[in-house]
């Protein structure tokens, strides 16, 4: 039977290509012909030298271990060495593309999505994800090779060697970022989702002096993100059982970080960055005074910061979009209200165990608990409505629904905001409203979402 070769379309998402095992895009040839072509595009150009370099990482997926024997195998295949960090963590995978000045790095990881989902995120030789020009070149080379059935040329093959005690060195690596700091007489709490940080996430903050209490910390290859990040509720009663004074959820691949006070208070990513930002500040060591959040930011946080004169710069919603900004205008420290935070001067990639020692290190040298902290930023209430449509019209081809944002707009003026955008996934468009007054806001999320649904609203 011929096998049918699809039209060229984007294989990248917001993160890498995520799907399900074994269902394209990651099917075993896709995966294989996908790999090959990062192969082939590290070599182009290429003259002589010693062979180019990938790192391979994974998460604690059951599907992760076959993924990562077809990457290995045909980025080998053409002449690529192939070194494996085992199970790691996203931020860990970079960590060591960098460090070992490989060529680039493949996570095998969903992410915070369930454990029968899977992907694959591509890192250059900064430890950056790809940029979409960089995703761009490779989907090139992966459908003219579907097309015209590239073969191999012959070469000698790539070795495939595992880093010795790679989770050990991580794990010195993230002590390093705190040097000094001692947690002696403070107790941590920790979920580890079952994922990619379960096997050394105690050992980080004991090797400081911490106790540590763990859940979630055994994978089977089943349970990822079960709890974690994505369901911090879990991590608030281990935090007020055991009396902990701060708790940190991670998700699957250890790149989120979902904090936990004393009081049982779930802290998320904008209240983080307050807290952080403020402190860099008064010490001087916050790059312009600016620091990078998402179009998704609270607007609590932009006047957290404002009392400070903390300029806040807003990118898409994305890691990758914050790392760029910051890159671009010479800062620091950016991140998500999902808990994906960037210290650039220790990573490129947010990790969620990078982000409580740092927030630690703020407790130890203000002497002030993690609900103390927490003071600083008071969250406007937000009300995000979806709505299912047929089209992704640019919104502002639609009058009635520009009349009523201009309208609106007017009522909230600097006291909230209103953000309307598509899902970058789904057939959704997305409706949010913040401000302090809730009805008010509550008003206008439902009349835009009633305005959108009549223009290009799907009938259910």
């Amino acid at each position: 039977m011929k096998r049918l070769i699809p039209n060229k379309q984007k294989l990248f998402g917001t993160d890498g290509i995520r799907g399900t095992p074994g269902v394209y895009p990651l099917t075993d040839d896709m995966l294989g012909t996908i790999s090959e072509s990062l192969a082939l595009s590290i070599l182009s150009g290429r003259k002589g030298g010693k062979r180019p370099r990938v790192v391979i990482g994974k998460d604690t997926r059951i599907s992760g271990e076959n993924i990562e024997g077809i990457l290995s195998r045909s980025i080998s295949s053409q002449g690529v060495d192939v070194l494996l960090a085992g199970t790691m963590t996203t931020p860990g995978l970079s960590f060591f593309v960098r460090s070992l000045k490989a060529d680039a790095g493949i996570m095998i990881s969903a992410s915070h999505n369930k454990a029968s989902d899977n992907g694959i995120k591509f890192f250059d030789s900064n430890g950056y994800k790809f940029s979409e020009i960089k995703e761009e070149g490779v989907e090139n080379i992966i459908f003219e090779r579907l097309v015209n059935k590239g073969r191999n040329r012959a070469r000698a093959k790539g070795r495939v060697t595992a880093i010795p005690g790679a989770q050990a060195k991580y794990s010195v690596f993230l002590g390093s970022t705190v040097k000094g700091l001692d947690l002696t007489g403070i107790t941590v709490a920790v979920d580890c989702a079952w994922g990619a940080a379960a096997p050394f996430a105690r050992k980080v903050f004991e090797d400081l002096g911490a106790k540590v209490v763990s859940i979630h910390d055994k994978p089977s290859g089943h349970n990822i993100n079960e709890g974690g990040a994505i369901n911090p509720s879990i991590l608030k009663k281990l935090v007020l059982d055991s009396k902990a004074d701060i708790g940190v959820a991670v998700d699957g691949d250890g790149d989120r970080g979902i904090l936990v006070n004393e009081d049982g208070d779930i802290v998320d990513g904008d209240r983080t960055i307050a807290i952080i930002a403020r402190y860099l500040s008064r010490e001087n060591k916050l790059p312009k005074n600016t620091v990078v959040g998402t179009v998704m930011s609270n607007y609590g946080l932009r006047v957290s910061l404002e009392e400070l004169g903390i300029k806040l710069i807003a990118t898409n919603v994305g890691d990758k979009y914050v790392l760029e900004a910051l890159l671009e205008n010479g800062l620091k420290l950016g991140g998500e209200q999902s808990g994906h935070i960037i210290f650039l001067d220790y990573l490129s990639t947010p990790d969620g165990l990078l982000t409580a020692l740092q927030v630690l290190k703020v407790m130890r040298k203000t002497g002030r608990s993690l609900g103390q902290l927490c003071g600083c930023m008071t969250k406007f209430p937000q009300i995000l409505l979806n709505i299912k449509v047929k089209e992704k019209r640019p919104f502002e081809q639609m009058p009635a629904v520009n009349k009523k944002l201009e309208l609106f707009n007017n009522r909230l003026k600097d006291q909230g905001r209103i953000l309307l955008r598509y899902s970058g996934t789904e057939h959704l468009a997305r409706v949010m409203v913040e401000g302090r007054d809730k009805e008010l806001i509550e008003e206008i999320a439902n009349s835009l979402a009633q305005e959108i649904k009549e223009e290009i609203g799907i009938k259910e």
